[in-house]
């Protein structure tokens, strides 16, 4: 998704910068084959940019908060990002924006708000930089090769920011939308769609091998293809689309576990589901080969059968989940 969204930013004439420390080669390569600049440390990225979009996998979003929010209170970093001029040409350099975008649960959102002490109310005061919840609904932006337009998903904010004119232009090209001035909303609509179709995927997962092991793949595919045509596409697409994700996923199903039990009310009913979907991410990331899967060069897994199969000889764990 990070590449993606870099990818529509640079097509749009924004310059589109990153920080290397910590970064693996695999990472570096992929960055570097985006054009994305690489700046060597988080002051220089705090300093240099406009806007911080946190795309990054779950289980390291509030770390990456932690290091933008301590980047931003160092004490040479405002006077030097005053030295640089304004996007907007304003005699002041307007403050930061840090967009968190992750598929994080409304507690986590806010215990990063605080980090940047963001106001939860419109009579208080914020420093640093502005903190804005969000999310990323739908696929990676494409180019469609027909007229160069963009494909793009649908961003959406939360917080007590007004988006114009500060966001005119990017939110534009980034299609967002402000959903509501509350911090956490977003990030629930968020998980609230992810829960649809990445848990559909999960299902689909637990159908598709279990019927491998019984050898009545083929058929339930030919049922789903005849009597619910749209439930095969999705089901279909999410299982061969989701190899090179898993390990990202299995946060995410935990979030959105706590978000239905907290925001939703539903005590320990949501991770008691998305905890097993959680498991199901887990282990096709952890114990079969479709956790080495990569989203640019894909080997196994790109059929429903060759998922099915790896996933139904799985070797089996000796303990077996528990909640």
């Amino acid at each position: 998704m990070g590449l993606g969204m870099a990818r529509l930013l640079k097509a749009h004439d924004y310059r589109v910068v990153t920080v290397a420390e910590g970064r693996s080669e695999h990472t570096l390569a992929r960055i570097h084959s985006a054009g994305i600049e690489t700046l060597p440390t988080d002051q220089a990225l705090v300093i240099q940019a406009d806007y911080v979009l946190s795309i990054v996998p779950p289980r390291n979003a509030l770390a990456t908060a932690r290091r933008i929010a301590d980047a931003s209170a160092q004490p040479p970093t405002n006077s030097l990002r005053e030295a640089v001029e304004d996007v907007e040409s304003k005699p002041k350099r307007s403050k930061l924006y840090y967009l968190e975008l992750n598929a994080v649960p409304a507690r986590l959102v806010s215990e990063m708000a605080t980090l940047f002490g963001e106001p939860t109310t419109t009579t208080e005061e914020g420093r640093g930089c502005h903190f804005v919840d969000g999310g990323i609904i739908g696929p990676p932006p494409t180019q469609r090769t027909q007229d160069g337009s963009w494909k793009k998903p649908s961003v959406v904010l939360s917080g007590l920011v007004d988006l114009a004119p500060r966001f005119a232009t990017l939110a534009s090209v980034l299609n967002i939308r402000l959903v509501s001035f509350r911090v956490g909303a977003a990030s629930t609509l968020k998980l609230s769609f992810a829960a649809l179709t990445k848990g559909l995927t999960a299902l689909s997962i637990l159908s598709f091998s279990t019927a491998q092991k019984e050898e009545m793949l083929p058929e339930l595919l030919t049922l789903l293809e005849e009597y619910a045509p749209r439930t095969a596409a999705l089901a279909t697409n999410g299982v061969i689309g989701m190899s090179p994700k898993a390990y990202r996923w299995e946060d995410e199903m935990r979030g959105i576990g706590e978000a239905f039990d907290v925001e939703g009310g539903w005590n320990g009913i949501g991770a008691d589901v998305y905890g097993g979907f959680a498991e199901i991410y887990r282990t096709i990331a952890e114990d079969t080969i479709l956790g080495e899967e990569r989203v640019e060069h894909r080997v196994r897994g790109i059929t429903v059968e060759d998922v099915s199969q790896i996933i139904a000889q799985r070797q089996r764990k000796s303990t077996p989940y528990s909640h």
